[in-house]
């Protein structure tokens, strides 16, 4: 890296891992919300149960109460992931943190980025007043986010900012995917005799919404649905944009970029490594029985991508 502040590096990457995390989860709170709708008369312990994993695929994230019905869980997950204050997660928390991060980079913005932010911000400060109910609210968000993302693609200069920025964006995504199938998938997996096929399915779907891939997954599955089948498309199809491969061969390719053919990074090598595991030992992964162990272990690949990025690019 040549031309940018560590600084700056940093507070661009962050500004990505924020939006990414702020746009993943408004899509999951969506998800939760028709999953809801569609079993909560089937299935409402299984419904109740969808909200209460939020605090596993966002760890670190206020415990949540599992004794309650479905409306409750309901509300009480909006408002603690959409709003919550005391959630260092939530959407509120991330989308300020952005903000915060793309002030003190205004110069690598364009206009429209910085104000799609500030109003992405207002929308959820409404909320955050009693202005504006969290149900209400969510799609305003969602689409506001999302806006965002659509205009940084659009307006932003493919230089150091724009990789820094990719980076944290890729490596956000990727992590939470993995916590999104470590969390969701294993008890899918089990097929008791006395399955409801009509909910197994249901919480498949959704797993598959929560990474935005239904319909790509269709594209390539039709209508066959399994959780081996999910878990093989979350991993490793390198077209799809939440896959983890995706994401992994992302990053490799923007390491390269900020190198420029220099000496190979740690973090470089790290992401090469985890590129090769994925594409060439496909086979060897699905064929293990311990999927919880496979999701902890690439998670925590993807933590020591992300700390040897920070002693690198980060740290003055």
């Amino acid at each position: 890296m040549s031309v940018m502040l560590s600084r700056s590096a940093e507070n661009i990457y962050w500004m990505g891992r924020y939006l990414e995390r702020g746009a993943n989860l408004c899509r999951m709170l969506q998800v939760a919300e028709q999953l809801t709708v569609e079993i909560r008369g089937l299935a409402p312990d299984e419904a109740v149960g969808f909200w209460a994993g939020f605090a596993d695929v966002y760890p670190g994230s206020p415990p949540f109460d599992e004794g309650i019905d479905v409306d409750a869980a309901r509300m009480a997950g909006l408002h603690a992931w959409l709003l919550g204050q005391g959630n260092v997660l939530s959407v509120a928390t991330s989308v300020h943190h952005a903000r915060e991060n793309a002030r003190a980079i205004r110069e690598y913005l364009t206009r429209e980025v910085f104000e799609q932010i500030n109003e992405c911000w207002l929308r959820l400060d409404a909320g955050l007043r009693g202005e504006a109910g969290p149900d209400v609210l969510l799609g305003q968000v969602q689409q506001a986010i999302f806006g965002i993302g659509g205009t940084i693609s659009r307006t932003l200069i493919r230089d150091e900012a724009w990789v820094f920025l990719d980076v944290g964006v890729m490596l956000e995504r990727v992590y939470r995917v993995l916590l999104l199938l470590r969390h969701r998938l294993p008890m899918l997996m089990a097929t008791p005799d006395d399955i409801d096929i009509p909910v197994h399915h249901a919480l498949l779907r959704a797993v598959l919404r929560s990474a935005g891939s239904l319909e790509n997954y269709r594209r390539v599955h039709g209508a066959a649905l399994s959780p081996r089948q999910v878990w093989s498309f979350l991993f490793f199809d390198q077209l799809c944009p939440h896959s983890v491969a995706f994401g992994i061969s992302n990053m490799q390719e923007d390491l390269a970029g900020i190198e420029r053919g220099g000496v190979l990074t740690d973090a470089a090598m790290q992401v090469g490594r985890l590129a090769s595991q994925l594409r060439y030992e496909a086979q060897d992964l699905l064929g293990r029985h311990d999927f919880s162990a496979v999701c902890d272990g690439l998670a925590a690949d993807v933590d020591r991508i992300h700390e040897s990025l920070t002693r690198l690019y980060f740290t003055v």
